[in-house]
Order: C-alpha cells, then structure tokens, then sequence
C-alpha cells in the first residue's frame, strides 16, 4: 500500500494537545497499515513560541515536547524554540492545522492557513461563536472541520451533518452541554452545598481555574450558537438569553473573594432544589436553541426524563426535527475529558487528511 503523508500543525500543547500529539505518536503505524495515511507533526506553538521542521519534527523533540509542557510548562524550555510570529512558515498547502486553544487570537492564523490550502480543526469555539459576519467563512469552508466543540468526542456536529445533508429540517435543538455543570447540578441534587460543589469541580479539574468561566454559561452559550449555526440558523450571541450561576456583584472579583463567597449562595441553591424536588423535578443546566434564539439556564425537569435522568458529567443532545418529531434523535456520553476530546481532533483530521 502506498503511504501518503500528512502534515499536522499543533496550536496549543494544552491538555488536549498532548492527549492528541500521544495519540498521533502511538497509533501512527496502525493508521498508516489501515489507511495508507502517515501523520507527521512539523510544528507545535504555543504563546511562548515555535517548534518547526517542515520536513516532520524528530520523534525524540516529540518526546521532549510532551515531557516539557506537562503541569502547564511551555515550549520556550526547549532547544530551537522560534518566535511565534513565524507560525506562517509552517503553512503550506494539504497540510492539517488543528487549533486546540481557548485563545481569541487565532483567528488571523486560521485565515492564513486556509488561505494557503491547509486544511483546519478546531477544538477552540471562539472563532465560530463570534460575529456571524466574521465567524461564516469557518462554517462554510469545505476544509474546516469541528466536530469537538460540542459534546468532545461525541459524533454531534456529524449527526447534525447528516440530518441536514440527508434532507431533514432540524426544528429545535436542545440539551445539557457541559459536564462540569452537569457535575454541579449532580453534586447540588445530592444535598451537597454550592460553594462545596464548585470547590469540588475545581479541586478535580472539572472547571477553569477561575470557575466563572464556566458557572457563567459562556461555554454553553457558544456550543449553543456552534449548533444552531450549523443548523442553518446565523444567530448572533444576542440572540441567546444566558443564566450565570452566581450574582452580577460577583462578576468583577478576584477568583479567591469569589470562591470565598460562593457560601453566601449555598441557601439560595438549596432552595432551588428543594422547591424542584417538591414537584418531582430535578435542576439542570440546560440550552434551548431554534431558529429564532435560544435559553440557556437551570431548569427544572421531571425526574423520570431523558434530562432529569443524567448523571455526573454526561452530556446529552436531542434533535427535533421533521423526521424525528414525535420521539427526537438523542446522543447522549461523555462530554468532557481530553482523550475523548482529541479522539474526536484526530478523527477530523485524518477524515480531512484522506479527503484532500
């Protein structure tokens, strides 16, 4: 069988794309037995600097790379770092950038390399959660892949694909989309209080370190407006009405005043929940998206539903649609966690390595 090569460029070497550049280096000759596709990575950056070699990066600087960023290190510790500035040299045409920040200032690159003929991934949802005006160019682009920014390595973007490619009209889409919130509304269904529950989620990884970035719906919002895009609906953020799970005078603290008084809220929490357990409903944080806006917020659910019935982390996604209108189509797993999560990165890019 004939090899074909292809090229990878990694931005970010984060959790995920560690996770992602270990499971290039450790399935790479079965892939290439299975498929003919070798992947070879030429360049890693971070906000520290550039590794490149457009001919493949040695194995051993692989390695090295991999040992050098764990705890949250950088490149710059590396012999032959290069000023990011130079990322552009690294772009050439079939080669694969996958995008696995959280960073708004990729997007330049992004362009750059579709421009040049490279083919893009992306795990980060901020350059297709922006101004539709900006953010179309990604969801139109026949080479631009993100299967990854809703439900991790849950085939969503790939369910929604194939409902509209086959035809369908997608009516609503709706769901829980995070794990760490789903994690709190477990944790909050189970009598512990809010402020044990957040420090709980932080202390085992579940949120930023700053965990407003989660309890404020940001994240679920922008997974929210990735779905109804791709559904064919351009709504702007605006159009999203978004619950955070603290108080305004809680948005311009430090992160320690703010985990310092998450148990001022712990009644109003308990409260909540009690009031929902009366009715024989359970919290859930949870988006409603159609062609016209969306929700995002708790919600109280019949205990014996789809919804009501999650546990921990889960994600679960149901689609409403011509097809599926009495009973919806529903995916529901994990959603959350950097294997599946660049499982999910590397499906994309050897699905786009194979195709172009």
């Amino acid at each position: 069988m004939d090899v074909k090569k292809a090229y990878v460029i990694f931005l970010g070497l984060g959790n995920v794309g560690r996770s992602l550049l270990r499971q290039i280096l450790d399935t790479r000759d079965v892939l290439a037995s299975r498929t003919g596709l070798r992947l070879i990575p030429i360049a890693l950056a971070d906000v520290s600097g550039l590794l490149l070699n457009p001919d493949g990066l040695p194995e051993e600087t692989l390695r090295a790379a991999l040992q050098a960023t764990t705890d949250g290190n950088l490149l710059d510790a590396l012999p032959g770092i290069r000023p990011l500035s130079e990322v552009g040299n690294a772009l050439r045409a079939g080669a694969v950038l996958v995008d696995v920040t959280a960073s708004p200032q990729t997007e330049p690159t992004l362009r750059a390399a579709l421009d040049a003929g490279c083919s893009v991934v992306l795990a980060n949802k901020i350059p297709l959660s922006g101004p539709w005006a900006e953010a179309r160019e990604f969801f139109e682009h026949p080479h631009l892949r993100y299967e990854v920014t809703v439900g991790a390595g849950l085939p969503v973007i790939a369910t929604l694909r194939y409902l509209l490619d086959t035809g369908d009209r997608v009516t609503a889409i709706e769901g829980c989309l995070s794990g760490t919130l789903g994690y709190l509304c477990a944790e909050l269904e189970r009598g512990v209080p809010y402020s044990v529950a957040v420090s709980q989620a932080r202390s085992l990884g579940y949120t930023e370190p700053d965990p407003r970035e989660d309890l404020s719906g940001r994240d679920v919002a922008r997974k929210a407006l990735i779905l109804a895009r791709t559904a064919g609906w351009p709504l702007e953020m605006a159009d999203l009405t978004v619950e955070p799970l603290y108080p305004e005078s809680l948005a311009g603290v430090s992160t320690e005043e703010f985990m310092a008084a998450t148990p001022t809220l712990d009644e109003e929490y308990a409260s909540r929940v009690a009031e929902a357990q009366a009715g024989g409903r359970t919290l859930r944080y949870v988006a409603r998206v159609g062609p016209d806006g969306g929700e995002v917020g708790l919600v109280a659910v019949p205990q014996d539903s789809p919804l009501g019935a999650l546990r921990g982390p889960a994600n679960y996604i149901a689609f409403h649609t011509a097809r599926y209108a009495e009973i919806p189509l529903v995916i529901s797993g994990p959603g959350a966690g950097p294997e599946v999560t660049a499982a999910g990165v590397l499906g994309d890019v050897i699905n786009l390595s194979a195709t172009t």
